[in-house]
């Protein structure tokens, strides 16, 4: 499958036999939330799909840290506040989902075994951004997150990718899980 966004310009890759929850059905869920802050965010989110192997996962998967026992990517492409479009830096790329920042700083928030696994720069034709690889434990289930955050060259999008389960589970389907991450592709809007 080759899910896109061609009003986005961005691409990846998943196997066939992936189940995908639609961009409908996430903006569904999150219609649900009530907070301020998460329906102003709500409102740049341009297109979003998310994906995984398990015939019975659930769109509240997606939005939680709690980690899955089978792959989950999730894809997603918002335009960036004026303010966002001013601060963002590859830190905040970063933080996209975990405050990692914060945690390589020594701040407690509860993850005490937090470790980067990788991180680097990626540049895209359309975009550019940094891919991290980190773990952590929630309710003592240590889980892997290879994720792709990038911001269009014009400063105006964010584009991001998670892939992410059980380290368990990661471990064992390593290869999917960093070829569908590798796959995601921003080439930027048309």
């Amino acid at each position: 499958l080759y899910p896109s966004s061609k009003a986005d310009g961005v691409f990846f890759s998943v196997p066939k036999s992936w189940n995908s929850l639609s961009t409908a059905a996430l903006n569904k869920y999150e219609m649900g939330a009530s907070d301020k802050q998460t329906s102003d965010r709500r409102s740049l989110v341009k297109w979003q799909i998310a994906f995984s192997p398990d015939p019975k996962i659930k769109v509240s998967q997606v939005f939680t840290l709690k980690p899955p026992t089978s792959p989950l990517v999730f894809a997603r492409v918002r335009d960036l506040t004026s303010t966002e479009m001013n601060e963002f830096s590859y830190n905040s790329l970063r933080d996209v989902v975990t405050p990692i920042t914060q945690l390589l700083k020594g701040v407690d928030l509860g993850a005490p075994d937090f470790k980067i696994i990788s991180d680097e720069v990626i540049v895209e034709k359309g975009a550019r951004g940094i891919q991290t690889i980190y773990s952590f434990s929630i309710d003592g289930v240590e889980q892997t997150l290879n994720q792709r955050a990038l911001m269009s060259n014009d400063r105006s999008t964010l584009y991001f990718l998670l892939a992410r389960c059980a380290t368990t589970c990661y471990t064992k389907n390593k290869k999917v899980m960093e070829e569908i991450v590798n796959s995601y592709t921003v080439q930027g809007a048309k």
